[in-house]
Order: structure tokens, then sequence, then C-alpha cells
């Protein structure tokens, strides 16, 4: 059974976030979604990373976009893992989650949404990835490149002019961030008759996880896998879950 979920870069709380081993253990919990952020390498390799720079993350210290992958592959995350490529995750989670790449394109990044969409494309992997965005320009590009890719407005409060804008670039997902003063004045049914699908985290908290349940219709996102598991999903939960092995 899949947990109607988003897991948030993996499973960031067990495992360096953005990483194999992440994105591993949230197919391992069958969750049904999870989400990433890409940059673009000096070379033009999309690469699975959430920070513009390896200072957090790694071994070394830089922006992304000054670095080729090769260069990369010298810092280590945790000692024994380095910064995966778009390519090396959509192929770990073709047909087993549904993968949320999220493209914030700073200005820095020259044809960055044609490498990520003609990534997706020659993969096949355009039914199994949708990309989200806070910048209008590269959604509206995404969708000049292709008619059938899923893409997805991410906000940090709504605006009046963000359905508008979805329709005009037919964007079917709505992506906030949790409030659930925001959430109580939402329209559901206008939502569900513009085919669109709300997503809304962090949902971190037991508090937040049952108000959620409230609202079956919106995806959540979640760091707290197990946590959400075992308070919206607990018939999931495996013997080896409960005696903590």
């Amino acid at each position: 059974m899949k947990i109607r979920g988003v897991a948030e870069r993996g499973y960031a709380l067990q495992f360096p976030e953005n990483t194999l081993s992440s994105f591993q253990a949230a197919i391992n919990l069958h969750f049904s979604h999870t989400k990433l952020e890409v940059h673009l390498t000096k070379d033009g390799i999309p690469v699975v990373i959430r920070d513009a720079t390896i200072d957090r993350m790694t071994t070394g210290r830089g922006e992304i976009q000054h670095f080729t992958y090769e260069e990369l592959l010298q810092y280590t995350i945790n000692h024994d893992e380095r910064i995966p490529t778009l390519e090396e995750v959509i192929y770990l989670t073709k047909g087993k989650i549904k993968t949320i790449i999220e493209i914030n394109q700073t200005g820095f990044y020259y044809d960055f949404e044609e490498k990520v969409y003609e990534l997706l494309h020659q993969h096949e992997m355009k039914e199994d990835t949708l990309i989200v965005s806070r910048n209008h320009y590269t959604l509206s590009k995404l969708r000049i490149l292709s008619n059938n890719i899923e893409l997805g407005l991410l906000i940090d409060e709504p605006h009046p002019f963000d359905l508008r804008f979805m329709q005009e670039i037919k964007a079917s997902y709505y992506y906030m961030k949790f409030d659930i003063a925001t959430i109580q004045k939402l329209d559901f049914i206008k939502l569900k008759k513009l085919g669109i699908q709300l997503i809304i985290g962090p949902v971190n908290t037991i508090e937040k996880m049952k108000l959620m349940q409230q609202y079956p219709e919106v995806l959540v996102t979640t760091t707290e896998l197990e946590k959400y598991q075992a308070i919206c999903y607990p018939k999931t939960i495996t013997d080896w879950q409960k005696v903590g092995i």
C-alpha cells in the first residue's frame, strides 16, 4: 500500500538530504512522492542539492555553478556519499515513486530548463515527475518546451493572480507553505473543477498531521516519514518497524 505523501528530500531525518540513500529510504517506506531541488554545474549537468553552494552539505566550499561535475566528485557528503546527478536520482525513482523537481532559476544557469526537460524526455520520465518553481518565467518556458509535462506553482503566500497564471500555463499543482488559516480560506471545489492538486508542507508535528486528515484531498509534504506513517497510515507499519530493527 502506498503512503500518500511527499517525502521531503527523501528521508532526510535519517539520511543526508537529497542523496540516493535518502530517496531509497522513502521508496522503502512506500511513499507516493518525493521532492528534490536541482542546480546546474559549470558543464551543464543538473545535480540534486538544495543550496546553490556545496558549503553546508559537503567537505568542499563554493558555488555549484563554478564546478564541473567531475570536480564535484572529489567532495563527500557524510563521508561516503556524493552529490547525485538528477539522472542518477530519476534512474533510482522511476516507476517506484513520483518525483517533484524544484527549479529555482536565479538567472545564473543558462538553458537550465532545457537541460532538465531533455533529461526527463530522454529517460521517458514525464509521467513519473513533475516540476515546480516560484519563477513564472521558468514555468512558462517549460510549458513551451512541452505540452504534457506536469507543472506546479510554488508559493509562500497565495496571490489573487496565481490561479489565472496556472490556467494560462496549464499547471496542475499548487504548492504552498503550511498555514491553517490559509487552508481554511481555500475554495477546494474551485480547485477541483480546475484540476489543480494542492500540496501543503511541511507537516511535521502530530498535531498538524491529525489536522490535515480533515483535508484528504491535500497532498502533504513531510520530513517525519515514519511519524506520518504511524499517524496517518498505521496499518502499513511492518513488524521490523514495531520492534525498532
